[in-house]
C-alpha cells in the first residue's frame, strides 16, 4: 500500500464504521421495539430477547453493508474534492483508475465478507431466530394462547377461548369452534392443555366437556359428551413458506430452482453485488466542483439508490411470480447501474476524454 492508499483506506474505514453503526442502531431499534412488545405480552422470554437482539443486529449489519459503503465513499471522496485534496492528487497523476485501486484495499475484503455473510450467516441467523421464537411459543405461552382472549389458528378455522390459565399452562372453562369445509363444531370443556404428537402437530387436548356438531334443528345435529377430546390447531406444514425460504441454506435454494427460491437467492446475492456495483457508482458520483456546496451530489445519489432498491424489489417480485427468467433480473438491475455509471463518466470527463482513453488502450 502506498501513502495515498493508506490515506484513502483509513478515511473510508472511519466513515464506513460511523455510517454503518448509525444505520444498524436505527434499524435494530425499530425491530427491538417489536420484540420488546412481544416480551411484555409474555410471548418472548428475557433470555430470548437478548439472543434475538444479537441475531437481528447481525442480519441488519449484513443487509446494510451496500448502502453503507455507498454513503461512505460519497462522504469521504466528496470531502476530499471539497478540500481540494483530490485536485492535488489529480495533479500528481491520480485518475479514476488509480482511485478505484486505492478503494479496492477496503472494498475487496468487504465484498468477500459480505458474500459470506449473505449466503451463510444471514440464513443461519434466520434459522436461529425462528427456532428461538418457536421454542418460546411452545413453552412459555402455549403458541400465543392468552386467557380471556379469542385466539385464532389454522387461518381462522379454529377459534379458542379460555377463561383462565394457571401457572402450569392448564386452561380452564374452554370454548372451541372448529370449521372443516362446511361443517362447524363447537366444543365446551372444563380444562385443557397443549400437546404435540409424533408428527409435530399441535393439539389442544380438552377434558370433561361436550361437543356440538351440525346445525341446530336438523336431524343430523349431534351432541356428545367426552372425557378427553383433541382439536388440532396447527402443524409443521402450516409454517410460513416465506419464513422457510428465508432460513433455507443457499445451496438448497440453488438446487430447488423454483421461482420463489431463486428470488430469495437473488435477494442474498444483492448484498455482495451491491457492494461491488455501488462502489463503481460512488466514484464518479462523488466528484463535485469545489464551490458546489457541502452536500455535493447527495440528492442525486439518494435518487439513484431509491431507483436501485425499487428495481430490486420489482425484479424479485416478478421472478417470484415466474414472469421473468432469473438472468433477466440481474441484467435489469446491474445493467441499469452500469448505464448510470457510464453516463456519469461522460458527464464528468466528456466524450473526447473517454474516446482518447479508449483509443490509447485499444488503438485506432
Amino acid at each position: 500500500m502506498t501513502v495515498v492508499d493508506r490515506m484513502i483506506s483509513l478515511e473510508l474505514a472511519k466513515t464506513l464504521v460511523s455510517i454503518l453503526l448509525v444505520l444498524v442502531v436505527i434499524i435494530v431499534s425499530r425491530k427491538f421495539l417489536n420484540i420488546l412488545a412481544k416480551a411484555i405480552e409474555g410471548e418472548v422470554s428475557g433470555d430470548t430477547l437478548f439472543e434475538l437482539l444479537y441475531l437481528k443486529t447481525l442480519a441488519a449489519t449484513t443487509i446494510l453493508l451496500p448502502p453503507s459503503i455507498f454513503m461512505a465513499i460519497l462522504t469521504a471522496i466528496g470531502r476530499m474534492y471539497r478540500d481540494q485534496e483530490m485536485t492535488i492528487l489529480a495533479a500528481g497523476g491520480m485518475g479514476a483508475k488509480r482511485l478505484y485501486r486505492a478503494l479496492s484495499w477496503m472494498v475487496v475484503p468487504l465484498f468477500l465478507l459480505s458474500t459470506y455473510l449473505a449466503l451463510v450467516v444471514l440464513p443461519w441467523t434466520e434459522q436461529q431466530a425462528q427456532a428461538l421464537m418457536k421454542r418460546d411459543e411452545q413453552s412459555a405461552d402455549i403458541r400465543g394462547i392468552k386467557a380471556g382472549r379469542f385466539n385464532e389458528f389454522s387461518a381462522g378455522d379454529v377459534v379458542l377461548y379460555a377463561e383462565d390459565m394457571d401457572k402450569d399452562n392448564i386452561m380452564h372453562h374452554i370454548f372451541v369452534q372448529s370449521r372443516h369445509h362446511q361443517d362447524t363444531g363447537v366444543v365446551i370443556a372444563a380444562t385443557g392443555h397443549l400437546q404435540k404428537n409424533e408428527m409435530g402437530e399441535d393439539f389442544v387436548v380438552l377434558n370433561d366437556g361436550q361437543r356440538y356438531q351440525g346445525i341446530p334443528g336438523n336431524l343430523d345435529y349431534v351432541i356428545s359428551q367426552f372425557k378427553e377430546y383433541g382439536v388440532r390447531i396447527g402443524g409443521p406444514e402450516e409454517e410460513s413458506a416465506a419464513l422457510k425460504r428465508e432460513a433455507a441454506d443457499s445451496l438448497e435454494l440453488w438446487r430447488g430452482r423454483s421461482p420463489k427460491e431463486l428470488a430469495e437467492l437473488q435477494k442474498r446475492l444483492s448484498v455482495p453485488l451491491g457492494v461491488a456495483f455501488l462502489t463503481l457508482l460512488a466514484v464518479p458520483l462523488a466528484r463535485i466542483a469545489p464551490r458546489r456546496g457541502p452536500y455535493g451530489n447527495v440528492f442525486t445519489a439518494f435518487l439513484i439508490y431509491v431507483i436501485y432498491e425499487n428495481a430490486q424489489k420489482i425484479s424479485q417480485g416478478m421472478l417470484m411470480e415466474g414472469k421473468i427468467p432469473p438472468w433477466l433480473g440481474y441484467v435489469m438491475i446491474y445493467g441499469l447501474l452500469l448505464c448510470i455509471i457510464w453516463a456519469l463518466f461522460l458527464k464528468n470527463f466528456g466524450r473526447r476524454w473517454i474516446a482518447h482513453v479508449l483509443e490509447e488502450k485499444f488503438g485506432r
